[in-house]
């Protein structure tokens, strides 16, 4: 007999406020519970310990917000894209929206960078940081980052796309769009690190420097919007 065919749908969700610092891996445990609470007709993969099917796109860093988090799964039995939208919705906690429900086209492997927001608030900072930011990253920039094989020191502004930035006293303001696929992908923590290490920005430990994280949108390799 052949197999049914199993529904795909993709879930587009935000994450923000306090859930920025849960971590992937309970985001997974609590998406799996809300999934199931929800009474989606979710499919289990087979085997000893079935488990329900699920795949992250780029994972979200412990820190940072996000509009673009994306989910796929697959059901056993069709639901309109409303009523799962709607049911998960009333599920999840307030920090979590389902934005949109679809049915997927390309694979999440087609992901090649994200654009992020990042904010900058410290006494430090004047008109002049952001011209300091741009060179700053404009240049050869060396940052110790783990990659599969270890630590290394790679030059980030190799995996910056773009980079804009715009300050007044008190405050910066940074667009960035960073490598995310498979053989480059930088996090943007990573240029928070650049700015404590070169610019004096971000240091450690005082408490009038603070700093916030957005993921914008997922890009493909030509930068448009991954859907």
């Amino acid at each position: 007999m052949v197999p049914e065919e199993k529904i795909k749908v993709r879930i587009r969700f935000s994450k923000t406020g306090d859930l920025m610092y849960i971590s992937h891996l309970d985001l997974a445990r609590t998406m799996q519970r809300i999934i199931l609470r929800a009474g989606l007709d979710i499919w289990y993969s087979e085997g000893f310990n079935p488990q329900p099917k699920m795949v992250f796109a780029v994972p979200l860093p412990t820190g940072v917000e996000s509009n673009c988090e994306m989910l796929d799964i697959k059901l056993n039995s069709p639901m309109s894209s409303e009523e799962i939208k709607n049911r998960l919705n009333d599920n999840f906690p307030t920090e979590m929206r389902v934005l949109d429900v679809y049915t997927p086209e390309v694979k999440f492997k087609e992901i090649a960078y994200i654009d992020y927001t990042i904010k900058l608030n410290s006494p430090k900072i004047t008109g002049e940081t952001a011209g300091k930011i741009k060179a700053l990253f404009d240049g050869e920039c060396m940052i110790t980052k783990k990659t599969k094989s270890g630590e290394k020191e790679v030059n980030i502004s190799e995996y910056i796309k773009l980079l804009e930035a715009d300050s007044k006293s008190g405050y910066a303001e940074i667009h960035t769009i960073l490598a995310s696929g498979n053989e480059m992908n930088l996090s943007p923590e990573l240029l928070i690190e650049a700015l404590r290490r070169n610019l004096d920005l971000m240091t450690s430990g005082r408490i009038d420097e603070y700093y916030s994280i957005m993921r914008n949108e997922m890009l493909t390799s030509t930068l448009e919007k991954f859907i």
